[in-house]
């Protein structure tokens, strides 16, 4: 299926069939990560399962990590189409691999999927997605967006409901009966937003404050990628050790401290001081994002930890789509509110981006004090 959205974008002849081509991408994507953390939770008992979550997130990050400067390089020097035309010989490398080494661990069985299920909420994200993207477009909160919103809102309530009734949901939603995994994954989720928010806004700022190409606003973030490939399997030994309590309070503390300077990012602040505090910032990132995930999981009864992996890592996904949506919509809105004061349109970017950090920055530190109420429980029981 990624192969075919690949294929779909590289021959894409007008944006709708790109948007097509990605979306099958998505699709793709969507199934074979929580198969991946899943696989994990399947191999390695509760006392391993950090190591070896934060050795699996060294090749989930791989691409967010090369992705930003080798796509910038792409743009620069040939088409746009050959981000997707490079991706069709590996992706069959891949495929071939995978049909000759993957094996099955689990028993097989049938599961009729609720296509009720899938409709809720897919029609409950789309217009939740539609209504904020629409805000930043618009900057302004109209009847459209509004509708959009609160008819998305509906059908979540109702896919969420339906889900208690089934005996086979789609989403296991009963692990929230456990407060430690609740916690943990709002946290992960809330985490991906401060990662994948900044991964977004700070391009932009690069770019259109500052008047940099898509190359050099890649190559600033690169560092950052990078030790955070080299922090996660660490963090993995380091919660086996400690516990995801003095980890958390650690890796948010970083957060926080890295973020808040980000705040004053102008017209003239140096591009080294701005790789610097992402680089310091995706430490603090490494350090909890998997491992969120992983005490989520161990909190949970053995019969619950497959159904609490698949959820965990589908209310990140979709509270970071969300998220970022929401960090777009807040710079567009400042960035027009300031543009009627009559002053210059970089300098109205510029704060429009000041006050997406500032929300980054808020998050993070809200994140820090929860962290304070997590304990290092290895399972709670649900009924």
């Amino acid at each position: 299926m990624f192969l075919l959205g690949t294929i779909v974008g590289a021959i894409a002849p007008n944006f709708t069939i790109l948007l097509l081509g990605r979306l099958i991408q998505a699709i793709a994507v969507g199934i074979i990560m929580p198969l991946v953390q899943n696989l994990m939770v399947l191999l390695f008992p509760p006392s391993k399962r950090g190591f070896a979550m934060g050795m699996s997130s060294v090749v989930i990050i791989l691409g967010p990590a090369i992705g930003p400067t080798l796509s910038g390089w792409i743009v620069e020097h040939y088409s746009w189409r050959m981000l997707f035309q490079f991706l069709i010989p590996l992706t069959i490398i891949i495929l071939i691999f995978s049909i000759i080494y993957t094996k099955n661990v689990t028993e097989q069985s049938a599961v009729d999927l609720d296509w009720w299920s899938v409709g809720e909420s897919s029609i409950g994200l789309g217009l939740l997605l539609y209504g904020f993207s629409r805000i930043g477009t618009v900057a302004n909160i109209d009847l459209i967006s509004a509708i959009g919103l609160l008819v998305g809102i509906t059908f979540l309530i109702i896919f969420v409901k339906r889900q208690l009734k089934l005996k086979s949901p789609l989403l296991e939603m009963r692990v929230f009966k456990s407060p430690s995994f609740t916690k943990t994954t709002i946290l992960s989720a809330i985490t991906s937003i401060a990662m994948l928010g900044a991964e977004l806004i700070i391009p932009l700022y690069i770019q259109n404050v500052r008047g940099e190409s898509a190359l050099i606003s890649g190559l600033l973030l690169f560092p950052g990628a990078l030790i955070m490939i080299i922090v996660s399997p660490i963090s993995g030994t380091l919660y086996d050790r400690y516990g995801i309590r003095k980890l958390s309070i650690t890796g948010f503390t970083i957060l926080t401290l890295a973020s808040i300077p980000m705040i004053w990012f102008d017209q003239s602040t140096s591009l080294w001081w701005i790789a610097f505090l992402y680089t310091v910032r995706m430490i603090g990132i490494g350090l909890v994002i998997m491992q969120l995930n992983t005490a989520g999981v161990n909190a949970l009864p053995e019969r619950y930890t497959l159904h609490g992996n698949t959820v965990a890592a589908t209310i990140r996904q979709i509270v970071s789509s969300l998220g970022t949506s929401l960090l777009v919509t807040i710079a567009a809105l400042f960035s027009t509110t300031a543009q009627s004061k009559e002053i210059s349109k970089i300098s109205a970017l510029q704060i429009g981006y000041s006050w997406s950090f500032i929300t980054i920055a808020m998050v993070s530190f809200i994140c820090l004090l929860t962290t304070f109420t997590l304990k290092n429980k290895t399972s709670e029981e649900i009924k």
